[in-house]
């Protein structure tokens, strides 16, 4: 977000899309969570609207600084290997609340400005015929809609990506040892960070996120014949 200070647009449609997005997440997990038989996160408080608990420090200062980050994992009953389909099934509804989040932004942009625009990554670098301060605005929502799903797939705990591949790996104490190293000694967010922190801070350096950005948007804007390019 610091570096879109000057645009009040980019800079509105971003907070208002991570607000928007976390809540989302927080509350298709918990849901999910429920209707296949596991009441704990139901009492974890994430249909609240207080934010305690949601992002942590980390988080928060990847949102800060790049405007993206992810939520904080919700604890769910995977003591019983048997239930590892439905923890991963409660735990991709997350993304996939971001998904439909990006898809229902692009429908909005198509109704509120000209549908013409030129992304870069996960930067708008021109906007063609859309000048109003309301497209841009939504544009950016679905910008940071689709940032926050790719984030949220990297297969590294504590982002959900990682929580089901670990979830559904083997039980190998190999694997054992690994996700203790990535989520106990925070070798997880330290990665995170800097995939995510380290294209923002030194331009040049490849990202993930400004890669996908582009394709996943060109993709769902062609469900709804929007053209993005």
């Amino acid at each position: 977000m610091l570096f879109h200070l000057a645009e009040p647009a980019a800079l509105l449609g971003i907070v208002l899309a991570l607000l928007i997005g976390i809540y989302a997440h927080d509350a298709a997990q918990v849901v999910v969570a429920r209707l296949l038989q596991d009441p704990g996160p139901m009492r974890s408080g994430r249909l609240t609207a207080s934010v305690k608990h949601r992002v942590s420090p980390f988080s928060a200062v990847a949102m800060i600084i790049a405007g993206v980050g992810w939520s904080e994992p919700i604890a769910m009953n995977d003591v019983r290997r048997g239930r590892r389909f439905h923890v991963a099934a409660a735990l991709l509804a997350g993304p996939l609340a971001y998904l439909l989040l990006t898809l229902g932004a692009l429908v909005g942009f198509t109704f509120v400005s000209q549908p013409l625009v030129v992304i870069e990554g996960s930067r708008i670098v021109e906007l063609a015929g859309v000048g109003d301060f309301l497209g841009k605005l939504v544009l950016w929502l679905a910008v940071t809609f689709a940032s926050l799903f790719i984030v949220s797939l990297i297969p590294i705990p504590p982002a959900d990506g990682g929580r089901v591949l670990f979830g559904l790996g083997p039980q190998s104490p190999s694997w054992h040892r690994a996700e203790y190293q990535l989520r106990e000694n925070n070798v997880g967010i330290l990665i995170l960070l800097a995939l995510i922190l380290l294209p923002k801070l030194f331009p040049g350096f490849p990202s993930v996120v400004d890669q996908l950005v582009p394709p996943l948007l060109d993709g769902l804007g062609g469900i709804i014949n929007l053209r993005l390019r």
